[in-house]
Order: C-alpha cells, then structure tokens, then sequence
C-alpha cells in the first residue's frame, strides 16, 4: 500500500517557498489573485508529490510576520518540513520563529532547503549552510540533510526529491485504529457538491456514506463524496489531504479551526490541562492570568493562562498549566499547541495538552499539589 504523508514548508517571506514547491511538483500553490498580483504568499497552499510507493501532500506556508497565524494552520498535523532559506538573505527572523513553531508542533523530521543558490558563490552559500546547521542544533533537524537548490535552474531539485523520499521511508509507519478526524482548513459551496470543506486527515479513515459530527457544534453530518489533489475517491486515509463535500450543514457555518471526526471522538471544551514550555529565546515571561493567542490544530482563539504554581514561567522554563479558551476547541491528549501574545505578536511558546477536557485545578484547594502530581505522571 502507498504511505500517505504530508510535508510543511517554513521558512522567511520571499525565500522562494512556492517557488521551490512548483519546481518539485509543476504545481502554482498561490491560488488568491491577491497572490498572484503581489507575488506573496497570504495564505496556506497545496500540492502533491508522488515519489514511487510514497504519496506526499504539500502545505506550502506563507511566511511573512502578519500571516503566521496562517502558517501555523498549516503547520499542524504535518509529518515533516523543508525549513526554506535563501542563499542571498541566511537566516532571518521569520526563519527562526518558523523553526521554534515546528519544535512546539513536534515535527518528527525535516530537511534544510538552500534557495537561490544561483545567485550566490558556493563560498558564500557554505557560510549560509552553517548558519542554518547552527540554528538547528540540538534539535530533531540537527543532522538533517542540507540541499542547495535553484528553482531557475533546476540545481537540487532532483536530489531535494530524493532526500524527501528518504526522509519518508524512515518516519516510522503511524497506521492505527484511531477514529477519523480532519481538520478543516477552507468551507465553501461547489456547484453539484454543496458544503465542501479541505483539510488534513489526522487519523482514521473517512468514507463515501460515513455518518460524522461536526464540532464544536456537535451537529451529525454525512459523507457525500471525497477527492484528493482534484480526483474522486471512495475513501482518504491519515496523511492525506482530502476534499469532503458533505450533506447536513451549510457552508456559512463552517470555518478553518472547526473539525469532523467519527461520533463520539471529539468533545469540545472551553478549559484545558496543558504542559506549558516557554522559549527559550521569548521576549517575555508568561504570567498567570496572562490572555494570549491560542493556536490548536486549525483553531486559533484567545485563552486566559492559569498557571497551577507561580505567577510567571519564564523563558526556558516549563510548568503545568490551565488555558481558559474564549470559545470551545477540540483536542486530544498529547496534542500540541502554541501561545503567542496579543501585541505585539509574538511567539511565547507551547507545549502538549494533557486533559482535552479538564476540571478546574484551583490554586488554593489543598489537594491542588496531589492534583499537579497526578497530571504530570500524565504528560
């Protein structure tokens, strides 16, 4: 059976991101005339890139400051990265804050991709590879392969295909018994289809005829037809990306951060028990009671922090933490998350959600320290 993967970019604006993309898969990310017209990425493409008994699904990311909360939509739930950096720029701000995000969202593995090699010296591109080598020390890219590339002339994208295919055949295989769960990224209305949403198959299967609901509402939907990449199928599968239109809800009420999963799965919650790591390199603490920037799978809202000991975690540091969400996420234990502040915008940091549905831990309970025991024996 074919793997079913999906790969991330991430990198600065105008590293040549979707220009990288079209050059591996013949395929224009940038769908928004805005887009076109501007010659910027506003918002989070697809493509795919068959490579022999591996199918990998492309997010391409938009990588300018103001669009991050874009990025992170498409960020999640991928299996692996091409950190995008240009050979004329090095490493540069959205560069590194892009990288922090797919340490917070567990990215398993990845590559380092040396754009615009052409209109660099090979002198000049060696330094820039040690810049990024240097940037992702310590972490699961440290080690990973480094390949320079052109998308004018073609340089590397042979073997960029080629270190992608190796990448994917040592993910380790994460088939399970999981019920279905996508996360909708767009909703719309097709003529002849009705409601269709986009997304990603986190887990499970999702069939032609199959019964889902539609949190946070809870309202039941059905399955009236599939596509992948443009081309009808009975059945999607985790790792792909999936086009479902469905019957039961009109397309108004659908948005990006909203999802549909098998009956039962999901229960959507207004207060979560987190592991909470601030970066190392954050501007800031965060303090308790701080009101940030929630960012859980497609979702992103606003959450008040409620840290169980303290009143400030600071940069590098970890605690156990509660998020009071302005409106209902779903999630499941272990998943990841990012906080970023209200303004300026910043990335803080993130961690795992630990109860998707959590009781109020209260600081003054005296079994509050019991309770804080308890949950850590669960991260």
């Amino acid at each position: 059976m074919t793997r079913e993967l999906i790969l991330g970019t991430a990198g600065h604006i105008a590293h040549g991101k979707t220009a990288l993309v079209r050059a591996l898969t013949g395929q224009d990310t940038d769908r928004l005339p805005e887009e076109k017209a501007r010659g910027l990425t506003i918002d989070i493409g697809f493509a795919e890139l068959p490579l022999g008994d591996v199918h990998v699904g492309i997010v391409d990311v938009p990588g300018h400051e103001r669009f991050i909360r874009n990025m992170l939509a498409g960020a999640s739930g991928i299996d692996l990265a091409l950190l995008v950096i240009a050979a004329d720029d090095s490493v540069m701000p959205q560069t590194r804050e892009h990288f922090e995000i797919l340490r917070l969202l567990d990215i398993r593995a990845g590559i380092i991709v040396i754009t615009k090699c052409d209109l660099m010296d090979d002198e000049w591109v060696g330094i820039v590879e040690q810049d990024a080598r240097t940037l992702v020390a310590g972490s699961v890219l440290d080690g990973a392969p480094v390949v320079r590339t052109s998308a004018q002339t073609g340089e590397g994208i042979d073997a960029l295909k080629q270190a992608i295919a190796d990448a994917c055949q040592r993910l380790p295989d994460e088939r399970s018994d999981a019920p279905a769960r996508l996360a909708v990224d767009r909703a719309f209305a097709a003529r002849g289809q009705g409601t269709v949403v986009t997304g990603s198959v986190w887990s499970g299967r999702i069939r032609v005829g199959d019964a889902l609901v539609w949190p946070p509402a809870g309202q039941a939907v059905r399955v009236r037809g599939l596509q992948t990449h443009h081309r009808p199928v009975d059945e999607v599968r985790r790792g792909q990306r999936a086009a479902v239109s469905l019957s039961g809800v009109h397309h108004a009420q659908l948005a990006r951060g909203h999802e549909i999963a098998a009956p039962g799965y999901l229960r959507p919650s207004r207060l979560l028990t987190v592991e909470l790591r601030v970066l190392a390199d954050s501007p800031r603490a965060i303090r308790h009671r701080d009101r940030l920037r929630l960012h859980v799978g497609t979702t992103e809202t606003t959450a008040m922090v409620a840290l169980t000991e303290g009143l400030r975690t600071e940069p590098g540091a970890a605690a156990l933490a509660q998020l009071f969400c302005a409106e209902p996420v779903t999630a499941v234990a272990g998943q990841p998350y990012v906080l970023r502040s209200l303004s300026p915008v910043a990335t803080l940091g993130g961690g795992h959600v630990i109860q998707p549905v959590a009781p109020r831990i209260r600081r003054r309970d005296a079994d509050a320290a019991s309770q804080r025991d308890e949950l850590r024996g669960e991260e």
